[in-house]
């Protein structure tokens, strides 16, 4: 595996060089390397200066997030990978992301691997983590939009969709999350306090019932559902932190609508779900034009197949999400222009918005049949 593939890898770092060198060592299949320190005072850039192709200073940060559209953009390749120093990509992981690459499948832009996490270096009986978990770690940039949420900053753009590289039981992403309790606070810590805006978007808002339920629910599921009893004691203490995440996200659930009421911005969440839906669609119409003329340009029959078929599936998306918020307008919006040819006139009149005649009718919103006809 001497030859570089044209990936670029995203790796931030603050004080964690016991751990980085094994991290950019299983990174040398990858053609970039790009390095940014967050304030390091331990030798983590000397570290990195033996592997990385690429270095920068940067602050520190609470979340990994915060830096992702910041240098995401200064990537030399269109594919990379995000990944933490904590991270080990095994071998045959390797192997199988040049087998990917020399043959991508086209109109994917999340390539999802399996990653295993660890826990004071072992693996755990019970958990989520207690096998194998589906991840992000390929992305494919065009694709993409990147934003500094917690968990949700990347997601894939109208027309593209995710892959999966499939689990052989060796190839997977070594993940040393861990290594101890005060290290697993201070993480959930940090994170947590994001997931306030993250649960506003979502439509939640703060109640002090919530509160105590969330967090108790929280506690209950990872200890009896995920099984985390199996596991004893260390058990018992993943559960409470769970518990304790949950607790510390709906508090920055409260402080981030605090924050709005002062500002004259708190909406509803019904408010909230139409203006992310006009986004959305805003996007689909830019985006459309793209795929479009991609389709008219290009000759070979399988190709424009795989374009349209990937295409169908985010018109689907959207405007399942529109009807369930109601949002008629903008259901119409984005078939309408999704209606560049006469394929896709088809499919949205017979296919789609036929298909949710009975939903539609409900609603009263005849005149999306009544327009699409026309056209």
């Amino acid at each position: 595996m001497s030859e570089k593939l044209p990936i670029s890898v995203l790796v931030a770092s603050c004080n964690e060089g016991h751990l980085l060198e094994d991290c950019l060592k299983s990174l040398q299949f990858c053609d970039e390397i790009y390095f940014v320190n967050l304030g390091s005072t331990d030798n983590s850039v000397e570290i990195a200066s033996k592997y990385a192709t690429v270095m920068e200073e940067f602050h520190k940060v609470p979340r990994i997030e915060d830096v992702h559209p910041i240098y995401i953009p200064k990537l030399k390749h269109d594919w990379f990978i995000l990944i933490d120093p904590d991270e080990r990509i095994r071998t045959e992981l390797a192997d199988d992301i040049r087998k990917y690459i020399q043959n991508p499948e086209p109109f994917k832009s999340l390539v999802r691997a399996y990653l295993w996490y660890f826990f004071k270096g072992k693996k755990l009986k019970g958990g989520p983590y207690q096998k194998a978990v589906r991840g992000r770690l390929l992305f494919y940039r065009p694709g993409i939009n990147i934003t500094d949420e917690v968990h949700t900053g990347i997601t894939a753009k109208p027309g593209y969709g995710i892959a999966e590289i499939p689990f052989t039981g060796l190839n997977y992403d070594e993940h040393y999350w861990c290594n101890s309790w005060a290290q697993l606070k201070d993480k959930h810590t940090r994170y947590a306090k994001g997931e306030g805006k993250v649960l506003y978007q979502e439509g939640k808002r703060f109640s002090w019932f919530k509160l105590i339920y969330k967090t108790i629910q929280a506690f209950l599921i990872a200890f009896i559902k995920q099984e985390y009893y199996r596991d004893g004691f260390t058990g018992l203490k993943f559960s409470y932190h769970e518990g304790r995440y949950s607790y510390i996200s709906w508090m920055s659930l409260r402080k981030y609508q605090v924050e709005l009421k002062k500002e004259g911005k708190l909406l509803t969440p019904k408010q909230v779900a139409m203006e992310q839906m006009q986004q959305k669609v805003q996007q689909f119409v830019t985006e459309t034009e793209r795929i479009a003329m991609s389709y008219k340009q290009t000759e070979d029959t399988s190709l424009k197949a795989q374009i349209i078929q990937q295409y169908q599936k985010s018109l689907h998306r959207l405007v399942n999400d529109a009807l369930e918020i109601n949002a008629f307008d903008m259901a119409q919006k984005a078939m309408e222009a999704a209606s560049f040819n006469d394929e896709m006139k088809t499919y949205v009149v017979k296919d789609l918005l036929m298909g949710r005649l009975k939903l539609i009718q409900h609603s009263g919103s005849y005149r999306l049949v009544k327009r699409m006809k026309k056209n």
